[in-house]
């Protein structure tokens, strides 16, 4: 899989992140640690340099992602040394970009800035009203900066130097994007996965307890009888769940439910009432309301979100191609132990969240030695 520059800024707003830009770059914050030990340049390169004070940085930036304040770790532990390892080649092809944009005059406009951050506060906005935020926009947006440690003009400032990093890959790529024929392959390849939601059976029960299968019955007759099935299940169930909501279980797929339940379910035909059916929960009745046939959407609604996605993954594998041959050009250099290269394959502690664990045997076990906890 290529690597792509990461996000630099990005707010949390309940479990939604919002993506401000695409580049990463130096926390506002002042660097941790003296000026002296800050000032140590762990990486140059012809045209620029990293610093130690932005490598903390940033290690306090991944740090905190998970919200504000959160205290990254220190300096010489493994966890450290693996986020180093991390961000170093990440800052030292931001810089680069930089410094391109600095030798050919790319630069970004107040008007661009601006437009920018109202970017930033609409995408907000859109996240919390699609979490059920009662918030208009612009509270969304305080709330967002507050709540990553930021203030607007710390923002402001961050899009300012990070902004001209994005012109430069809008500049060495262009407008490379996938063809038609890219589109629709990669829609016949995702069709089943992506774009097709199975059919849902929306139903609801009276659950019973194991022993009561005659009074399962009894209840089932009375429905029958024209007795009201939302009544009788708030009267009787034993799932709290749904007897409040008169035994509502809303639409179901296939395989989400036990497997005596989703064979009865899926073999009833719309206004059956089906049972006792027993499961290892106790006994059932339960009432079909309404099959949601599978549905498909087809390649016109979704052809402009998959040209958009390839056209992102063709441009960042394009950029960081572009990157390569500037390190090369530039004769990147490390300091010792900060060369990506010299990087043991396994630093001792688990990858960061979202990356897979690196390949390899394992280490056969110490006989007569317990396995490590979880």
């Amino acid at each position: 899989m290529m690597q792509r520059f990461p996000v630099r800024v990005r707010y949390a707003l309940g479990l939604a992140v919002v993506t401000a830009l695409f580049v990463v770059g130096c926390s506002p914050a002042e660097p941790s640690g003296s000026v002296d030990s800050g000032a140590q340049k762990v990486a140059t390169f012809d045209g620029g340099e990293v610093t130690q004070g932005q490598v903390d940085e940033q290690v306090e930036t991944i740090a905190g992602a998970e919200g504000a304040g959160a205290e990254a770790p220190e300096p010489g532990t493994p966890q450290y040394e693996q986020l180093q390892a991390q961000v170093v080649p990440q800052l030292v092809d931001t810089e680069i970009a930089k410094a391109y944009a600095e030798e050919n005059g790319i630069t970004v406009s107040d008007e661009e800035v601006e437009e920018e951050l109202d970017e930033i506060r609409a995408q907000v906005g859109e996240q919390a009203a699609a979490s059920g935020e009662d918030v208009n926009e612009e509270e969304a947006f305080q709330q967002a900066l507050e709540q990553a440690g930021f203030t607007e003009e710390q923002l402001r400032e961050d899009i300012q130097e990070n902004l001209p990093v994005q012109k430069v890959q809008e500049e060495v790529v262009g407008d490379a994007g996938p063809t038609d024929e890219d589109v629709e392959e990669y829609y016949e390849e995702n069709r089943e996965a992506q774009y097709t939601t199975p059919e849902q059976r929306c139903a609801r029960h009276i659950l019973f307890p194991p022993d009561a299968e005659g009074e399962a019955e009894d209840v089932q007759q009375e429905i029958e009888d024209g007795g009201d099935f939302a009544a009788l299940a708030e009267e009787n169930s034993q799932d709290p769940g749904s007897a409040e909501q008169g035994g509502d279980l809303g639409c179901l797929g296939e395989g989400e439910t036990a497997p005596e339940f989703d064979e009865a379910l899926f073999g009833a035909e719309e206004g059956d009432l089906v049972g006792p059916v027993e499961t290892e929960f106790g006994f059932h009745l339960i009432e079909l309301n309404e099959i949601q046939p599978e549905e498909e959407q087809p390649l016109e609604d979704v052809a402009p979100e998959i040209e958009q996605q390839l056209a992102q993954q063709e441009q960042g594998e394009a950029f960081q191609g572009w990157l390569e041959e500037e390190r090369e050009e530039r004769n990147v250099e490390y300091l010792e132990g900060y060369d990506p290269e010299d990087q043991p394959e396994d630093p001792g502690v688990a990858p960061p969240e979202g990356q897979p664990e690196p390949e390899g045997e394992p280490e056969p076990e110490p006989e007569g030695e317990p396995e490590p906890e979880e």
